[in-house]
C-alpha cells in the first residue's frame, strides 16, 4: 500500500488557501469601489439639491413685492398681482440658475436637461382668510379660498403667513449616465419687522 506523503497533502490546503484569501480579498475591493461611487453619487445630489434649494427660496423672495398702499392702509402684506409676481419669479429663477432661453443650465454636472417650473403657489393671508393662486406647469391658473390654519403647502407645512411656494423638476445625470428626475420644492413667508421680533 502506498501513501501519500504529508507535505503534499499540506501544500494543496495551503494552495486552497491562498485561493480563499483572493476571493475575498477581490470581493472586499469591489464592495469597496461599489461604496465609494455611492458615496460619489450622494455628493452630487446633495449639492444639486442646496443649489437648486438656494435659488428657489432667492426666486420666490424676489417674486414677493407686497402692495405698498394696502399695507400702509392696514398694516396687512398682500402680493396684489400674481401674475406679475409670476414673472418676477420666471425670471429670477432663469437668473439665479443661469438657464439659457430654452430653460436648460450650462451647468450639466447639477442639472442635466432642462427645467420646468411644476407648481407656483400665492399665499394671502388677509386675518382669518387665506387666497390661493397657483399657477400650473399647463399654464392653467386656478384660485381658491380658505381658512388660515386650515390651507398646508404641497411640502406639507401649514401656511400661517402671506407667501409663495414654488417647486421645479429638472434632471439629474448620475454615475455613468444614469439620469433621473429630481423635484424641488420651497415654501417662503413674507414677514413684516415687528412679526419677526
Amino acid at each position: 500500500m502506498i501513501l501519500p506523503k504529508k507535505e503534499c497533502h499540506q501544500r494543496s490546503i495551503e494552495k486552497d488557501s491562498g485561493m480563499i484569501d483572493w476571493t475575498v480579498g477581490l470581493f472586499f475591493l469591489l464592495f469597496l469601489a461599489v461604496f465609494i461611487v455611492a458615496q460619489f453619487q450622494t455628493v452630487l445630489f446633495q449639492m444639486s439639491s442646496s443649489y437648486l434649494e438656494d435659488a428657489l427660496a432667492a426666486s420666490n423672495l424676489a417674486s414677493a413685492v407686497i402692495d405698498p398702499v394696502e399695507y400702509g392702509i392696514s398694516g396687512k402684506i398682500v402680493l396684489s398681482n400674481p401674475e406679475e409676481a409670476f414673472e418676477r419669479y420666471c425670471y429670477a429663477v432663469k437668473s439665479n440658475l443661469n438657464l439659457d432661453s430654452s430653460w436648460e443650465c450650462a451647468n450639466k454636472h447639477l442639472i442635466a436637461g432642462q427645467v420646468c417650473i411644476e407648481s407656483y403657489i400665492l399665499y394671502n393671508v388677509c386675518g382669518e382668510d387665506v387666497e390661493t393662486v397657483t399657477f400650473w406647469a399647463d399654464g392653467r391658473t386656478v384660485t381658491d379660498y380658505g381658512k388660515l390654519g386650515q390651507i398646508k403647502a404641497p411640502n406639507g407645512k401649514t401656511v400661517t403667513q402671506t407667501g409663495i411656494y414654488s417647486e421645479l423638476s429638472f434632471p439629474v445625470k448620475g454615475i455613468w449616465g444614469v439620469e433621473v428626475m429630481a423635484h424641488k420644492g420651497k415654501l417662503v413667508d413674507i414677514l413684516t419687522d415687528e412679526e419677526r421680533e
